[in-house]
């Protein structure tokens, strides 16, 4: 399915989400549209009210970070500074030029200290399926081999259906 552009209906290539007075705003636009807000340049990041029509409210920069850190980060450049004025990080590297800061405030920003992810359901269904035939061709291997050809057939049987419930998952 072809995403189109929020602003011009063109093809979507950029995904911007955004969250402004506790709600979650998604937007979809076209590397040009993206381009003229301002979201590939991070000076142009904070551009909710032409997104949304109203200025986000602006993060109170004293008390954010309690060390000023004049470091810049060894991979990007980046500093503390430019993570408070556009609320992300330059580059995986940051997380370790700004780790003493950023360690202080992950518990009171996020749930956990580690993200584990998830699995689409569809994903986990496939797995399963794949899972069940490969437990199922070896047994029928070994069925073949004893020269059980009752059993074989009746494994052989179970394989078919697995695979049309996989052609059902996959598509």
């Amino acid at each position: 399915m072809l995403m189109k552009c929020d602003s011009c209906q063109e093809k979507a290539t950029v995904f911007y989400t955004q969250v402004a007075d506790g709600k979650l705003k998604k937007f979809v636009l076209c590397e040009a549209c993206a381009q003229a807000k301002g979201i590939t340049d991070p000076e142009g990041l904070l551009m909710a009210e032409e997104l949304l029509g109203a200025a986000p409210p602006k993060p109170e920069a004293a008390g954010v970070f309690p060390f000023e850190s004049q470091d810049k980060c060894k991979g990007c450049g980046f500093t503390l500074e430019d993570f408070r004025k556009v609320g992300r990080l330059g580059c995986p590297d940051c997380y370790r030029a700004f780790s003493g800061e950023i360690s202080q405030r992950l518990p009171s920003m996020h749930k956990g200290l580690s993200h584990t992810g998830y699995i689409p359901e569809g994903l986990v269904k496939q797995q399963a399926l794949r899972y069940e035939l490969s437990n199922l061709t070896t047994q029928l291997e070994s069925a073949v081999s004893e020269e059980n050809y009752e059993e074989a057939a009746k494994i052989r049987d179970r394989m078919e259906e697995l695979e049309k419930g996989e052609e059902a998952v996959t598509s």
